[in-house]
C-alpha cells in the first residue's frame, strides 16, 4: 500500500484546510506564548523517536482504549474526524473503523511518514491550526493536547473548528505524572527534568470558558514499570517525551556519576522502577 503524501501548502486541495496556513516541519508559525527554540526542540524530539514510539508507548495504549470506549456509537456515519497529535497514526487506524474520513495531523513529519496508512496527513502545529471554522464533526486527541503552549486558547480553537454539534475526545496528561523521575532528579539537582503539566482545574475551566459542554470527564493514572531505574528514565525519551515546555532545564548531558545518582536515588516499589502519568480523559460537545 503506498502512502498519501504529507499535506503541504502547495497540495491542499480541500475546502477543510486553510493553505496559507499549512506548516512544513520547521517552517511554522510559533506560538508567541513560547519560544522558537521551545517549540522545535518538541518538534525535532518527537520526530527522533518516530521509529521506537509505536513500541513504548503503553500507556498511551491504554488511554486510547479508554478513549474510545467514550465515543458514542451508531453516531459516527459521513462524519469526519481529526486525529489531533497523530503521532505514527497507530490510533488513525481504528479511528478509521468508527468514521467515514479522518485527517491524521502532527508536528512531526517524520511520524506522519513513519505509517504507510492511506489517509490525509497534515504536518501542523496544534498552536495554529490549519482548519476553517465549523468545518469538523470530531476532533481526537490522545497524549498529545499537553504540549499546547497554550491549553485555553486551544481548547477555543478546537470548538471554533468544529461543526455545531461538534464532539471532542481527547486525553491530556496532567500535574503529578513521572513524579518518580522528579524524585530522582531532585537528588542531582533543583532543575527542572520533565515537562510541566496543567492541573485538572486548569483543564476543566479552560473547555468550560471555551464553550463546551463537558460530557465526560474522568482522571486515570497509567503506569508502565521496568526492571531499572535506567530504563524507565530511558522510556519517555523512546517517546520523545523529554520535551519541556519551560526553560528552567539542566543544559548537557549527564555525566556517568550523575546518572548513577539519579538511578540510585529512584523510588522502587516491589523492586520495579515505575513511570506514572496522570491523565485525565474528556468527552466535549459544541452546542
Amino acid at each position: 500500500m503506498t502512502a498519501q503524501p504529507v499535506l503541504k501548502t502547495d497540495l491542499v486541495q480541500t475546502q477543510l484546510v486553510k493553505p496559507c496556513l499549512v506548516s512544513s516541519e520547521l517552517d511554522i508559525e510559533l506560538n508567541k506564548d513560547l519560544s522558537k527554540e521551545l517549540k522545535k526542540s518538541t518538534q525535532s524530539k518527537f520526530s527522533k523517536a518516530a521509529a521506537s514510539y509505536k513500541t513504548h508507548a503503553n500507556v498511551q495504549k491504554q488511554a486510547a482504549s479508554d478513549l474510545f470506549s467514550l465515543i458514542k456509537p451508531g453516531f459516527n456515519k459521513n462524519k469526519l474526524c481529526v486525529d489531533l497529535g497523530a503521532g505514527p497514526l497507530v490510533d488513525t487506524h481504528t479511528l478509521q473503523s468508527m468514521f467515514e474520513g479522518v485527517v491524521a495531523m502532527d508536528l512531526s513529519i517524520n511520524m506522519l511518514q513513519s505509517s504507510d496508512l492511506t489517509t490525509p496527513k497534515i504536518c501542523a502545529d496544534m498552536d495554529n491550526l490549519p482548519l476553517q471554522a465549523n468545518s469538523v464533526d470530531v476532533i481526537y486527541s490522545n497524549f498529545a493536547v499537553q504540549w499546547s503552549a497554550n491549553f485555553s486558547a486551544l481548547m477555543q480553537s478546537l470548538y471554533n473548528i468544529l461543526k455545531p454539534g461538534g464532539q471532542a475526545y481527547i486525553s491530556t496528561v496532567v500535574e503529578g505524572s513521572l513524579n518518580e523521575i522528579k524524585t530522582a532528579f531532585a537528588a542531582l539537582d533543583s532543575n527542572s527534568h520533565i515537562n510541566t503539566f496543567n492541573s485538572e482545574l486548569h483543564i476543566n475551566q479552560s473547555v468550560q470558558n471555551a464553550g463546551f459542554t463537558i460530557n465526560s470527564a474522568k482522571k486515570r493514572i497509567y503506569t508502565d514499570e521496568y526492571t531499572t531505574p535506567l530504563k524507565a528514565i530511558t522510556s519517555i525519551k523512546a517517546i520523545g517525551g523529554t520535551t519541556q515546555n519551560h526553560t528552567n532545564t539542566r543544559q548537557g548531558l549527564l555525566t556517568k556519576s550523575a546518572l548513577q545518582k539519579v538511578c540510585s536515588a529512584y523510588p522502587l516499589i516491589n523492586n520495579k522502577a515505575c513511570v506514572s502519568y496522570h491523565v485525565v480523559l474528556l468527552s466535549l460537545e459544541k452546542h
